[in-house]
């Protein structure tokens, strides 16, 4: 283990009109007493004031403005660093005193160190945890117990910058938690282009060929004035929403407050292949002797040879007349060029600032599959794969255990029994090298490819996209994974009210999420996750109005035939839509207001079968178009996480979304996705319940025609 002595901190130039978009909300919520760790009766503002080691970053709050805000009520988490690591600061960018600090410096220094509406607790944190400051930057906070104090014990490390002082951490004020740390946590507030041509050393053939594609330039953007522009005429919130919750005639349901987004960001995650792995593991091409010059060019001979078969050409629109324009070196800013198809795959259109949001992990039960998220990239008509891989009984060769690898797949009879390795994923060891305000990167040990073997390999399975990740901007702008998820108790009093104590619930403007469109009746709402109801991983999108219609684009999976599915939770207050793939109806509307135990599903539930009575009532719903849910997302928790706040499934306590009627799935239709073409799915409204009467969408599946079907292995059990 190694000694906590300093921690070096590298202050980018801030970029003060941008940050200061982000405003502090005023709260008045009450905070329950009972959780407390302990009661001091102080506020924030008398805890630096009766403590002398806060006397400077006192003065930081002063001259930021914010006195008044750290004596008012509320239920925030701060990380109020002491006079050494404000002492340091200053040294290292030549201030004397407090008073030398720009007042803007101030007022960011005061936002960086705050967690606003959430009360955390050390014990929530995990091994590497991520939540959002005042700032809307990620606080990365690491417990991997490498790094520990004088007294031996074990430290939780923010940002890499800064650590969280044991003899200190827990103390409550009335209004939020104190988390003193030793240093102060400045953000990188550069854009991607800054950001990778300062960390290019050790990949320079890859940041070369961003560059020379030009997709460094398109990084350089960060907020829509557009929605700046529009947003006011939307209001802060909407109150009075009703997404489902009864189960019985006498349940009143669950009514919800939602958010308008403060902001549309643009943000871009960036997976970059190190120099030495391409001289390891293609030295047929690239190697340290040749110039620059000639090995952007080996990679471009890589780049056709990954994508020079004759499907590739057609997913990606190039016919003979554009190979004959762009199939070469000369044309690399081209979209058509195969350098810059290579490139654009290696590049997510959302921003993942940590490994720790990527995949949500909540609710799956490890020993049956993987946590996996399918997400879109910069590449037009492409999909990849995030996969959290344990290692299996049957197969213990994976080198990372319950590490994340991209484009990875186990062995199956869908892939030939060809174990596809994948991608595994790592980060520098200073946030600030590889996290930027709109910018993250991330190395991999291998390149990334859309092509053949990706397409009929690893994605010849069960595609199942969770909703909320499936539309980029969720994620970019801090709403996926949002708020205090580790709450036991699922829906609370807060989610009435604009406080927003354990994180908001969100309503989407028209025009907010790329390639979605609604009408102005409908109500687009976004529940942050609440653990223990009845979604995989806790969230999920609803559609509300009295009559909604919605239609956005099925995920980009490779050409072929596909079955399409959702997965919901019926309830008695839920709605009836007709669906539509590319504006063909598809059967008659989907009344959302049954469980899989109705007769019109076939579903038995609640009694213990046989294997074979199993597989027989599976057989049942699969010809009334229904599936089961799977059995490896677990959906109760019976209370298990009010003792322990990170709540883990325990046989016999928690039930699967197998077991749990109202959780299962529905077939939409089948669609042939033809190469180079996108295709659309549409929810019209028939019924509703005036504000009620909401028609769920927990994920989507895109399942194969040739795979599909009640059983088999690694499709729909789990």
């Amino acid at each position: 283990m190694k000694n906590l002595k300093s921690f070096s901190i590298s202050f980018i130039c801030l970029i003060v009109a941008l940050l200061s978009l982000s405003t502090f909300v005023a709260c008045n919520d009450s905070m329950d007493a009972e959780s407390y760790y302990t009661f001091t009766g102080e506020t924030m503002g008398d805890y630096l004031v009766n403590r002398e080691d806060f006397s400077l970053f006192k003065k930081v709050v002063e001259r930021a403005g914010y006195t008044h805000y750290f004596g008012a009520r509320g239920s925030h988490t701060f990380f109020p660093p002491i006079n050494a690591g404000i002492e340091k600061f200053m040294a290292e960018h030549g201030y004397e005193c407090v008073d030398d600090i720009p007042v803007e410096y101030c007022d960011t220094i005061v936002k960086v160190h705050m967690v606003e509406n959430l009360v955390l607790y050390t014990s929530v944190f995990g091994l590497e945890t991520q939540y959002t400051n005042a700032v809307d930057l990620p606080l990365i906070i690491k417990s991997l117990g490498d790094t520990v104090d004088i007294n031996g014990l074990a430290l939780s490390i923010i940002n890499n910058s800064s650590a969280i002082i044991n003899t200190l951490k827990n103390d409550t004020v009335e209004n939020g938690v104190v988390h003193p740390v030793t240093n102060v946590i400045v953000p990188n507030t550069s854009f991607g282009k800054e950001l990778l041509s300062k960390n290019s050393d050790g990949c320079k053939i890859f940041y070369a060929a961003l560059e020379r594609c030009g997709l460094l330039d398109s990084m350089q953007t960060y907020i829509d004035d557009k929605y700046e522009a529009v947003k006011g005429n939307y209001p802060e919130f909407k109150k009075k929403i009703y997404s489902g919750g009864k189960h019985s005639a006498t349940d009143k349901g669950y009514e919800y407050t939602a958010k308008r987004p403060d902001h549309r960001k643009m943000g871009y995650t960036i997976f970059v292949v190190p120099d030495e792995v391409l001289y390891d593991k293609y030295d047929y091409l690239f190697s340290p002797n040749k110039t620059l010059d000639e090995n952007v060019d080996a990679l471009y001979d890589l780049a056709c040879e990954k994508y020079g078969d004759p499907m590739s050409k057609q997913i990606f629109g190039i016919d003979n007349e554009k190979e004959e324009l762009y199939w070469n070196k000369d044309q690399l800013t081209s979209r058509f060029n195969p350098l810059n198809i290579f490139m654009s795959y290696h590049v997510l259109d959302r921003l993942f600032n940590s490994r720790d949001i990527m995949i949500n992990c909540w609710g799956q039960i490890t020993n049956f599959h993987n946590p996996t998220e399918w997400v879109s990239t910069m590449l037009d008509h492409s999909l990849l794969k995030i996969e959290k891989v344990y290692r299996r009984e049957e197969e213990r060769d994976v080198e990372f255990h319950a590490e994340i690898y991209l484009n990875h797949s186990y062995a199956s009879k869908y892939n030939g029994y060809s174990k596809v390795r994948g991608a595994h994923i790592t980060e520098p060891t200073d946030v600030n090298d590889y996290m930027s305000i709109n910018c993250a990167f991330f190395y991999v040990d291998d390149i990334l490819a859309f092509d053949t073997e990706t397409r009929n390999k690893v994605m010849n399975t069960r595609i199942r996209t969770d909703m909320v990740t499936l539309f980029p901007e969720l994620t970019t702008n801090n709403m996926r994974l949002h708020g205090n998820y580790r709450l036991a108790h699922g829906y609370t009093a807060e989610d009435n009210t604009e406080t927003g104590k354990n994180g908001f619930n969100y309503y989407m403007p028209p025009g907010y999420l790329k390639n979605v469109t609604f009408n102005e009746d409908a109500v687009f709402f976004v529940q942050r996750p609440k653990l223990g109801f009845w979604n995989m991983g806790g969230d999920e999108i609803n559609f509300l109005g009295s009559s909604y219609d919605v239609r956005f684009r099925l995920p980009a999976v490779p050409p072929g035939t596909y079955e399409v599915r959702i997965g919901y939770a019926g309830m008695l207050d839920r709605g009836i839509a007709q669906i539509y793939i590319d504006d063909v109806p598809q059967g008659i509307p989907v009344d959302l207001r049954f469980a899989a135990d109705d007769a019109r599903v076939g579903g038995i539930y609640d009694v213990e079968l046989t294997d074979e009575e199993l597989a027989e009532n599976n057989r049942t719903m699969k010809n009334n178009g229904f599936y089961r849910g799977g059995k490896g997302i677990y959906m109760e928790y019976h209370r298990v996480a009010e003792k322990n706040p990170i709540p883990t499934y325990v046989p016999g306590q928690g039930r699967t979304s197998d077991k749990i009627a109202p959780t299962h799935r529905r077939k939409v239709g089948d669609v042939n996705v033809e190469p180079g073409k996108h295709h659309t799915i549409r929810f019209r409204s028939v019924y509703t319940l005036g504000n009620s009467g909401c028609f769920m969408l927990d994920y989507i599946e895109m399942v194969p025609i040739e795979i599909s079907g009640a059983g088999g292995l690694g499709e729909d059990v789990y």
